[in-house]
């Protein structure tokens, strides 16, 4: 990641550019909060001030933010992580898990580069880091670099370890024009390795969903999924696959009964307020209001990191075309993953955005859709992309 006046400065600046950069807000009134933290928001600070800060419970508070920033889908906790970080950068040679976990916060922070120069630096000291291996395999497949990834999941396959292997692998030739072969594959090793860890069989169960869900096969994907959602506590992602799901089957009341209690997480928030769009729920105008605060204190805090969300709010809730499009684009420069290949295609359809439709429908037809499924969503983007009636 000296005297201590000048470490603790870097803490805080470490902190304060990842969680509160940009212009301050000013409440309407002494009560009104200007942003609800996230659990265990105190505790960094704390240590920090108490100046009990050494390496192993540098890194062990790291660890521990980081897998909650995964779990609930929160950047504020990839900033905790980073704030506890900052101290271990004075060492001559910091250790390889630092660097890993800062990896895990740049990928977080889309800073995809940045994380890439971290994982190289942890392979020089741990070629055989497997964490690290898948972790640069999904940065290269998000940024569209196919060959990268297939190379990055080598590693992988000579560790021996066939669910995490093939798992690797599939993922990205599932949307490199051999989906068919990706799910084949998965599906058998999955199959053959019942006694593989929850964790593990969970990440392979979504991915077997969301091909499945690609390809039309509903059945199967909502077997997978549920799958997936039995065999430990659903993540983050999970829950917003498998809502995306059921938003795409018109299955609105259970979409809306998956994320209710799950709503501190702006992904569900945003889904079950696509949901509550269909089924006419008096809540949905309290929602709408709710994800624009959200929106808006994610800017103020310097964030850029959910503009594919950013970008269905603005289309399908506030009806505003241009700031789908606006903001589809920017993140389609970004990352490259079917869902985002998916809001550039409806919001450039929208707005008859035909170069970036096209692109998008290159991609989505390489990652195992087909042409009639396309023209329903571009069908139903134009449809729904209207403003809601009375705003």
């Amino acid at each position: 990641m000296r005297r201590m006046t000048a470490l603790l400065f870097l803490v805080v600046s470490s902190l304060a550019a990842i969680t509160a950069a940009g212009e301050p807000s000013t409440p309407a009134n002494d009560e009104e909060p200007l942003e609800r933290l996230p659990r265990g928001a105190a505790r960094v600070g704390d240590a920090l001030r108490a100046r009990s800060m050494d390496s192993s419970s540098a890194l062990r508070l790291a660890r521990k933010y980081v897998r909650l920033g995964a779990e609930e889908a929160d950047p504020r906790y990839f900033g905790y992580a980073a704030a506890a970080l900052a101290p271990i950068w004075r060492l001559a040679a910091p250790p390889a898990e630092a660097r890993l976990l800062r990896a895990m916060i740049l990928q977080n922070r889309h800073d995809f580069d940045g994380a890439r120069a971290d994982l190289d630096a942890v392979f020089a000291v741990d070629p055989g880091n497997l964490q690290a291996w898948l972790m640069r395999a999904s940065i290269s497949k998000l940024q569209g670099r196919f060959d990268d990834a297939r190379a990055s999941c080598a590693p992988l396959v000579a560790a021996k370890d066939p669910l995490l292997a093939v798992g690797c692998v599939s993922d990205v030739a599932s949307v490199d024009g051999a989906v068919d072969e990706a799910a084949d594959a998965l599906e058998r090793v999955l199959e053959e390795r019942a006694s593989a860890p929850a964790e593990r069989r969970r990440w392979a169960l979504t991915l077997l969903a969301e091909i499945a869900a690609r390809r039309g096969r509903s059945d199967h994907a909502e077997r997978r999924f549920t799958e997936a959602l039995q065999i430990a506590k659903p993540s983050a992602y999970l829950l917003a696959a498998y809502a995306d799901f059921l938003l795409d089957e018109a299955r609105f009341a259970d979409a809306s009964a998956l994320l209710a209690e799950a709503t501190r997480m702006d992904a569900a928030l945003l889904r079950l307020a696509l949901a509550e769009r269909r089924l006419g729920s008096p809540r949905l105008r309290e929602h709408i209001v709710e994800l624009s605060e959200r929106f808006a204190a994610g800017r103020r805090r310097g964030e850029a990191l959910h503009l594919g969300d950013e970008a269905r709010f603005a289309l399908y809730l506030a009806g505003d075309r241009a700031e789908a499009l606006r903001l589809a684009q920017t993140n389609w420069r970004v990352q490259r993953a079917p869902s985002d290949a998916r809001i550039l295609l409806e919001a450039a359809s929208a707005s008859d955005a035909d170069e970036s439709a096209r692109e998008a429908r290159a991609f989505l037809l390489r990652a195992g859709w087909d042409e009639s499924r396309l023209a329903r969503v571009v069908e139903a983007a134009r449809a729904a992309a209207a403003p809601i009636a009375g705003r």
